[in-house]
């Protein structure tokens, strides 16, 4: 008969209803490592304080090594009834050792034990992020070096507004992920917080020692309250959180990826082994993996609010409702590792076109404030009328599908004498010459731009120095 950790006074079997509705294992079997790590860690600080002798102490850790290598090579079957991964690991390890594992689940409860295991999940799910990240800082900084020269539309309300450097507008999202990492660096920190040995809610009744559990799984603190490890998943929300930040992000790079791949823009080609085609148009070539990146961030938001939303009502400490923190964390975390690659291999082989993003600049007139500017400047000209004189040039041009590059002097005469002088007017529309104007710190002239990538890479190499914690060697 299948033994059920729970099962006390409990007799005869279980519902069907119950049992589908209990298991968890197909979800929790992700942590599986975590389970047996902590089980290993909790082995040795049974016989640490003379629950376990040195043979029944050796006896289950070879046990728990075993059954590591059956659940990573599949063969240890997976059953409904038995719900959850401890009991999975517990009855087979009572299988391997007899009455030795029965003494294992001594001085803890299920309630501290998934509390550890998701601890350890959501530490070890930020730390592999954060490591991803660093990954594709990298590509960006790459792409943003190589790029210091190209000059597109930087937009508001996507109308083109002024000229840029692409190095700034990829830059952008180098602070952007740059944060990400930081949430999630603060998620491990959160998660970097022993549970165990707070049994169901109150403390066990063994003088069990924590700190020695807490050194062997390489945590940096410990709960000082038995009921608030129990009954947190505050690591959990900082991880989706973080997540749901990430993904936002990421889902604004992967729109502007698909503008600027569209015929209107052109900007931008990605190889066709990152795009596909269509079923019945075939000039098509869509930008499919940028879209699936973008269609992530509803489903990683979702699992935030699935969990915050769980959580609201629950009274203190351990409510089977915590269950479902399962399904929201393995996902994201599975969904994150695909997010990061995908954005990586879209950033890393697209082509930019400088020469279409160029035609759209002086479509959209993007060096207009220049040339207000500089009348101000070098005429004496009040900015309201030189605001006016260049609204009247734009207005012409437009009349007659000029650009204001290609505008000859008579034209500029007929609008304002001030226009007439070539060398004054030609320097004053000048995209490069209008990115280099913005001198202020964070801008987008080629000087604030080395400065920006100099910033950017001390921030960068003080983040892939971080020492990672983890587990002493003996335990893995």
């Amino acid at each position: 008969m299948v033994d059920q950790l729970w099962k006390g006074r409990q007799s005869g079997p279980s519902a069907s209803i119950l049992v589908r509705m209990g298991q968890s294992i197909d979800l929790d079997i992700k942590l599986f490592r975590q389970d047996i790590l902590g089980s290993r860690a909790h082995t040795i600080m049974l016989h640490s304080i003379g629950v376990l002798s040195q043979e029944e102490s050796q006896t289950i850790l070879a046990g728990l090594r075993q059954i590591a290598e059956e659940i990573e090579a599949g063969t240890l079957p997976l059953r409904a009834e038995l719900e959850d991964i401890h009991t999975h690991v517990e009855n087979r390890l009572i299988e391997l050792t007899g009455e030795a594992g029965r003494k294992l689940h001594t001085a803890r409860s299920r309630n501290d034990q998934i509390a550890l295991d998701t601890h350890l999940y959501v530490r070890d799910q930020s730390v592999f992020t954060c490591h991803s990240l660093l990954g594709l800082l990298a590509v960006i900084l790459k792409r943003s070096e190589e790029h210091r020269a190209t000059i597109l539309p930087g937009y508001t309300h996507l109308q083109i507004g002024q000229p840029v450097r692409l190095s700034h507008h990829l830059l952008a999202y180098f602070w952007k992920f740059l944060r990400d990492f930081d949430r999630f660096f603060r998620a491990m920190q959160t998660a970097n917080r022993l549970p165990l040995g707070s049994g169901a809610l109150a403390g066990v009744n063994y003088p069990v020692d924590r700190e020695m559990v807490q050194k062997k799984l390489g945590f940096s603190e410990l709960y000082e309250n038995s009921m608030d490890a129990v009954s947190s998943r505050d690591h959990i929300l900082e991880f989706l959180f973080a997540a749901s930040v990430l993904a936002v992000n990421a889902s604004r790079l992967a729109e502007e990826m698909i503008l600027w791949m569209s015929s209107e823009f052109q900007f931008l080609e990605l190889p066709d082994s990152l795009t596909t085609g269509s079923s019945i148009m075939p000039q098509k070539k869509n930008p499919d993996l940028a879209e699936l990146v973008r269609g992530k961030s509803g489903r990683f938001i979702s699992h935030l609010q699935n969990l915050l939303i769980n959580l609201k009502g629950l009274p203190l400490t351990y409510n089977r409702d915590l269950q479902e923190d399962r399904f929201p964390l393995t996902d994201t975390a599975e969904q994150l590792e695909l997010l990061i690659e995908a954005l990586g291999a879209l950033l890393e082989q697209a082509q930019f076109r400088p020469e279409n993003m160029q035609k759209s600049l002086e479509a959209g007139f993007a060096t207009a404030t220049d040339l207000a500017d500089a009348l101000v400047k070098e005429h004496g000209i009040p900015f309201r009328d030189a605001h006016h004189i260049t609204g009247r040039l734009i207005s012409y041009c437009l009349k007659n599908g000029k650009v204001l590059q290609g505008l000859e002097t008579q034209e500029r005469a007929a609008i304002h004498g001030a226009l007439t002088n070539d060398a004054f007017y030609f320097r004053a529309i000048s995209l490069e010459a209008s990115t280099e104007k913005k001198i202020s710190r964070g801008g987008t002239a080629q000087g604030c731009q080395e400065m920006q990538t100099g910033l950017a890479r001390i921030e960068f190499e003080k983040r892939s120095r971080i020492s990672w914690p983890g587990p002493a060697p003996d335990l893995l």
